[in-house]
């Protein structure tokens, strides 16, 4: 990815200029950017440190003060909601699970004080079975809500969410080991129940 911005320059858009941005890419109004790639975040082999690879999205550091090194960096993108039903959706993603923290929070239009979107913060949790570690991967989810949903229709696909996610440095590592274990442990038991049922089937055609 080609580092053609100023030196200086940080992504820093607020709640409502993020609305804004998602609007325009739920009605196609959007040219590709740098700055909020699409990707996809739920489903399988959608673990985070695979899907947002440091080479392919923009990351920067949170914290912009100078005292001391910050060990968290965010990360915004796009990503399309799997839907279940009207009210619930599927949060799996590879080996973990965006887990909500909080309920949904409306943002408001500043001029207007209108609700335009919505706010959700969830977090990455391995899957139950796994060596689990919390909190190397915050996600806030903005989606259209209210005001800005008027006008739109079946043409506009409106399961697209901005997310900003922010990962922990200090923290993600021990998540993905801990996953890696995890996974390795998963395929060490499904090798040894199709070695038990090979040696059953073997016995199973002597007896006969």
């Amino acid at each position: 990815m080609a580092d053609n911005i100023p030196i200086g320059f940080r992504f820093r858009p607020s709640e409502e200029e993020l609305i804004s941005l998602l609007w325009l890419k739920v009605t196609n109004q959007l040219d590709e950017t740098d700055h909020v790639k699409e990707k996809i975040l739920y489903g399988e082999g959608a673990e985070p440190w695979d899907v947002l690879g440091d080479d392919d999205v923009r990351w920067q550091f949170c914290d912009n003060s100078g005292k001391g090194a910050s060990t968290k960096r965010m990360v915004y993108v796009f990503t399309k909601l799997r839907k279940l039903s009207a009210k619930k959706t599927a949060r799996t993603a590879g080996l973990g699970t965006w887990d909500g923290e909080t309920k949904s929070y409306p943002v408001e239009g500043m001029i207007t004080g209108e609700k335009i979107g919505s706010r959700k913060m969830l977090s990455y949790v391995l899957n139950s079975g796994s060596i689990g570690v919390k909190g190397g991967w915050i996600m806030h989810e903005y989606s259209l809500d209210g005001a800005s949903l008027n006008g739109l229709n079946s043409s506009h696909n409106t399961d697209y969410v901005l997310c900003r996610i922010i990962k922990d440095d200090s923290k993600y590592t021990k998540v993905k080991e801990s996953a890696t274990k995890g996974k390795v442990a998963k395929e060490k038991e499904v090798g040894n129940r199709g070695c038990r049922e090979v040696v059953l089937g073997k016995r199973k055609m002597n007896l006969e």
